[in-house]
């Protein structure tokens, strides 16, 4: 697997983005292009061939393709699939990374003290399963707004897309980081944020999260204070309005059906939750982002 590590120092320059959808069944034309684009699966599965190396974007995943390198679909997606893409360019300093070398890389990061904000790079995968992240979902649909808003602003559109490919990047450093690092390098309470993480739109409670790593429930609640400067109930609400955003800005689902998608029973109590959380009611989250450009060929 290959990285490209550019300067997080100054803005990414983006070019062009959308979101590619198709109700027939679809393959990718052949390309040839002179700048980089980058692939996020939403639904569906896209088959992409670069050069002699293939690969299957489903839902969550991440692929970027090369100037330079004639790319193609080797197979037909099913009628739905969709997914977000970007055209970006990279300054000439930009070099791949093998997977031994971005060891090494992780190694280094790894010393400084204090770790937060001493990365001055962006490690961009060539392929990445980021499952679901529903920031990605959030920072695409700012990008696609801000792409088709006409911001007067110089860099907008640059600024908001580097911000997703630190997203990006934060998940692949995290994957790289060395362990055992501070408090924050626990990789047990990593397990168990994870497992919250992932139950955390169905109905969930600190007895169960208790009893399923086997911990005292005055012990677990000092973990998350610790890890995550958060109440276990706070964390489980967070990724649930992070659940919310999600579908805000990318479906067009009533507010009634989001709470409940998200892990809410009571509407009510989902609007003044995600308002002490967004500082904004849930309609007012989907108008703040709704231009985006669709494309079908």
């Amino acid at each position: 697997m290959a990285y490209i590590k550019t300067t997080a120092d100054r803005p990414v320059h983006f070019t062009a983005a959308g979101i590619f959808v198709s109700e027939t069944p679809w393959q990718h034309a052949e390309r040839l292009m002179d700048s980089y684009e980058l692939i996020i699966g939403i639904n569906g599965t896209v088959y992409m061939r670069e050069e002699e190396d293939e690969y299957e974007l489903g839902p969550g995943d991440v692929l970027v393709l090369t100037p330079g390198r004639r790319h193609m679909g080797y197979q037909p997606s099913e009628p739905g699939v969709s997914f977000y893409w970007f055209h970006f360019d990279l300054p000439d300093m930009s070099k791949t990374l093998s997977q031994e070398e971005m060891k090494r890389e992780a190694a280094e990061w790894s010393k400084a003290v204090p770790r937060g904000w001493s990365v001055h790079h962006l490690y961009i995968p060539k392929y990445e399963h980021m499952g679901q992240n529903d920031r990605i979902h959030v920072l695409a649909s700012q990008i696609l707004h801000i792409a088709n808003s006409n911001y007067l602003t110089y860099q907008s559109v640059n600024y908001s897309f580097t911000s997703l490919l630190i997203e990006i990047s934060e998940h692949v450093m995290g994957r790289f980081s060395l362990r055992g690092v501070g408090a924050r390098g626990d990789t047990q309470f990593d397990k168990i944020a994870e497992w919250t993480r992932i139950h955390a739109i169905k109905p969930l409670t600190l007895s169960e999260i208790a009893t399923r790593f086997n911990y005292n429930k005055d012990y677990l609640t000092r973990l998350f204070k610790l890890h995550t400067s958060m109440s276990p109930l706070e964390y489980i609400h967070g990724v649930r309005i992070e659940k919310a955003k999600e579908l805000l800005s990318r479906t067009t689902l009533p507010v009634k059906d989001i709470a409940v998608e998200s892990g809410f029973s009571d509407e009510k109590y989902f609007m003044r939750l995600f308002k002490r959380y967004v500082l904004m009611t849930p309609k007012q989250f989907r108008n703040a982002y709704h231009k985006t450009f669709m494309n079908n060929d």
